[in-house]
């Protein structure tokens, strides 16, 4: 099964490369292709058309999802993009630079969407305010795609922020020289990375890489503790919140009760694995910590029950969707 799924988008990799359309970088690694330099006062849109039909010709079969990233002060050409990409079953990925104006950027969105394309849009932190952020998530946006670069250490803080008000998927565009890197902006909510400008072969080895974490931790973007500053999908890896600690500022964010957070997590523990947990903290893996954080007896439960740590971590993925889920709110 893919990784991620975002509209007609099969994703099975969380490392995005951006690549110039005249000189593509073609990882087969990597999760998604996205071919940039498309401005469309300059660009024709036959151009695009022939970078579509290079991947095609080009690309490992098998290979993962693509993408054209285009700007343009005009609204038809966008839409034409926007058509030819719902066609090829590619992402369009909007830029701001042609588009200052938050109300033409809150029409275009919608008028782009009802061409059937799966749609995100690349904008820095200072450009999205909280008005505009609530803005997006109403939305028919798929992705927000944030450039973090030079922001260094601030960067996971941006994505924390944008993933706990549950909007789109999150795509980060940043920095990254090592693997730690990019696992720290997943742990912080990010979906997909994406790299600009990366060396090919770092690029590779890196798909590469994050492939095999997630195939082996069964969730490889899983967030760290609430009460080491994970974004709410930590939520899944709490405890009951029966004493003064950190999940009481999370479940107020999220718009939950603690009453209502109980439930859920019982409510969905019943019938599967993490209702077990005899021997644990409170009786069940439904309130146990994650995978990676040291604790012999959640790992003895899961042991007598047969219950291997990527299978547990499956669960606190489907556990975190479901609380989180806004139908379930």
């Amino acid at each position: 099964m893919p990784m991620l799924e975002v509209g007609y988008l099969h994703i099975d990799n969380p490392i995005a490369v951006i690549s110039s359309h005249n000189q593509p970088d073609f990882n087969d690694a990597a999760g998604l292709l996205l071919l940039e330099g498309f401005d469309l006062d300059e660009v024709p849109l036959e151009e695009m058309q022939a970078s579509l039909e290079t991947i095609s010709r080009n690309a490992r079969k098998g290979t993962g999802a693509f993408g054209l990233s285009a700007t343009c002060s005009q609204d038809e050409p966008l839409l034409e993009a926007a058509r030819l990409a719902s066609r090829n079953l590619c992402l369009l990925d909007l830029r701001l630079s042609k588009i200052p104006d938050p109300i033409r950027l809150l029409e275009l969105i919608p008028r782009l969407k009802r061409c059937g394309v799966t749609l995100s849009l690349r904008i820095r932190p200072e450009d999205l305010s909280n008005a505009l952020l609530e803005k997006l998530n109403e939305s028919e946006l798929d992705i927000i795609h944030l450039d973090l670069r030079g922001l260094n250490g601030a960067g996971p803080k941006m994505v924390k922020k944008a993933k706990d008000s549950r909007g789109p998927v999150i795509m980060a565009l940043a920095d990254i020289g090592e693997f730690e890197d990019a696992r720290n902006l997943l742990a912080m909510g990010a979906d997909v990375v994406s790299l600009r400008g990366a060396d090919p072969e770092f690029a590779e080895w890196l798909s590469g890489a994050m492939q095999e974490y997630d195939s082996l931790s069964g969730w490889c973007n899983a967030p760290k503790h609430i009460c080491a500053g994970g974004d709410l999908r930590g939520l899944a890896f709490c405890c009951p919140p029966v004493k003064s600690c950190p999940v009481h500022g999370a479940l107020k964010k999220a718009g939950m009760t603690p009453e209502e957070f109980v439930q859920k997590k019982l409510t969905f523990a019943k019938g599967t694995p993490l209702e077990k947990g005899d021997g644990t903290c409170f009786g069940s893996l439904v309130w146990c910590c994650k995978k990676s954080k040291m604790c012999y007896l959640r790992d003895a439960a899961l042991d007598r029950i047969g219950l291997s740590g990527k299978e547990y971590m499956g669960l606190k993925k489907k556990l975190a969707e479901e609380l989180l889920s806004k139908s379930s709110s």
